[in-house]
């Protein structure tokens, strides 16, 4: 198989403005498709912005979002021909969920939701999904789907790992103090699942909180073939789907090999079921921490 073309699109939304933002994407889904890309990722809550100051605030947004965000990314993804994945707010009843939205040109969509949520933003009000993460065939490639927060949790990513994901595209908002995400986390996932990792950041400042940008293209060995500065750009690069899926490494063949799928020990993970234990204040838990149960 040869090599496809992804893209980060890496933008600026205005919070609150749907539209506007549905407009805004349009044009980077444009500039990705013209570069050759068959996939543009955009960033998380790129569609209606993060750094809402309640659930009231945030709650008619998502509504609105719900209401034409699937429709109008669905006629991009048919126009410019090209799969893209854009972060969302979206509402059911008055729970508000963080949500990447997968599109396809020929008309196939799919969803998933934040699943860990961090004390920051929107997500303060959100209600957590509450479905593993799936594996998408899209443009030529299987791809994961994981939002910002969930990249510090291993779980999330071998999930996707197994499911045989060749690439893990990740909607983020990475705030000012998480450099260690495109710099650490981005590069260990990747390589400790053999795929690649495509993360698409914002840039510019809401609500108090300003973005690093850093978008990000991160191969099965954790070498970062494409990186972003700290402004509005495209960043373009390649990945071999076949290479990602040949997960049995040989070094040096009969002397120095390893396959991260084949060498797992699930038999003696079962403590990873169970919730964790503070440090300082045990037990450490919240209401979802028993969701295994």
């Amino acid at each position: 198989m040869s090599t496809v073309r992804v893209a980060a699109c890496q933008m600026t939304p205005q919070i609150g403005e749907v539209d506007r933002n549905l407009d805004a994407i349009d044009g980077w889904v444009g500039r990705a498709a013209e570069a050759g890309a068959a996939l543009a990722v955009l960033p998380e809550a790129a569609v209606t912005g993060y750094a809402f100051a309640s659930i009231d605030e945030a709650l008619p947004v998502a509504r609105r979002a719900t209401g034409v965000a699937g429709d109008r990314l669905a006629g991009m993804a048919s126009r410019h021909q090209i799969a893209l994945i854009a972060g969302s707010l979206e509402a059911e009843s008055d729970d508000v969920y963080n949500a990447a939205l997968v599109v396809t040109p020929d008309g196939q969509r799919f969803r998933y939701r934040k699943m860990h949520l961090p004390f920051l933003g929107v997500d303060r009000f959100a209600t957590p999904g509450g479905e593993a993460p799936a594996v998408y065939d899209v443009a030529g490639l299987r791809i994961g789907v994981l939002i910002c927060y969930d990249l510090r949790f291993p779980e999330a990513a071998r999930i996707c790992a197994l499911e045989g994901a060749d690439l893990i595209a990740l909607p983020t908002n990475w705030p000012v103090s998480v450099e260690f995400h495109p710099g650490l986390f981005a590069p260990a996932r990747a390589a400790e699942n053999h795929c690649y990792l495509l993360a698409a950041d914002r840039v510019g400042t809401e609500g108090g909180t300003t973005f690093i940008g850093r978008s990000l293209l991160v191969d099965y060995d954790g070498q970062v073939l494409a990186s972003a500065g700290a402004d509005e750009e495209l960043l373009v690069g390649d990945v071999d789907p076949e290479a990602a899926r040949e997960t049995h490494v040989r070094r040096r063949p009969g002397e120095h090999e390893w396959d991260t799928m084949a060498d797992r020990r699930p038999g003696l993970y079962e403590r990873l079921l169970q919730p964790a234990t503070d440090r300082l204040h045990p037990p450490s838990a919240t209401i979802y921490s028993g969701d295994a149960d």
